[in-house]
């Protein structure tokens, strides 16, 4: 019976397992995925339905997957970091700004994410690394602001994405530390 009220974390921890696998060959994806997370808050955000945050990861893992497959062209932080944007205009035209905690809790998760995001192209590899990893660990304690909180996603969500960003930001520091 707990195993089913943590449904959550146990799909984290596939997830986990899913991520860790990826990691020696596409590394560099990790820095956009920083911006990606923000981003499916802030499609949540912006419907204002919290349940909403399950198909925005499946749509914002679609603009993630099409950035990757077109970063000869245009840098994936970049494309992720306008899609954060755009969202937010969203959230402002449909008046969410309102409750001003929430609109500039959002705000700031926009900035940082996308910040991260784009640092993490910016540097060496290495530091790259490194900082996808603080991404990650940030946008966990992110998740569990807003699983204290129980807005802007739903609980199920939050507490998934935040055993999957501690997990893969410890590993993602791990990695860029090891020789």
């Amino acid at each position: 019976m707990t195993l089913l009220r943590r449904w959550p974390t146990a799909l984290g921890l596939v997830t986990i397992v899913a991520g860790l696998l990826v990691l020696p060959r596409d590394a560099e994806s990790f820095g956009p995925a920083v911006a990606a997370m923000g981003g499916v808050y802030l499609l949540a955000y912006a419907v204002g339905i919290p349940w909403f945050a399950w198909p925005g990861f499946v749509i914002i893992t679609a603009v993630t997957v099409v950035a990757q497959i077109f970063r000869d062209t245009v840098d994936p932080a970049v494309t992720l970091a306008v899609v954060m944007l755009l969202l937010w205009l969203a959230a402002v035209i449909r008046r969410r700004w309102t409750d001003r905690r929430t609109f500039v809790v959002q705000t700031g998760g926009l900035v940082v994410f996308a910040v991260i995001a784009m640092m993490c192209s910016a540097v060496r590899p290495g530091l790259g690394l490194a900082l996808a990893g603080v991404g990650w660990l940030a946008h966990g304690a992110w998740d569990a602001y807003h699983f204290a909180r129980n807005s802007v996603v739903d609980r199920p969500w939050s507490e998934f994405c935040a055993v999957v960003d501690l997990g893969v930001g410890g590993a993602l520091l791990i990695a860029a530390l090891a020789p």
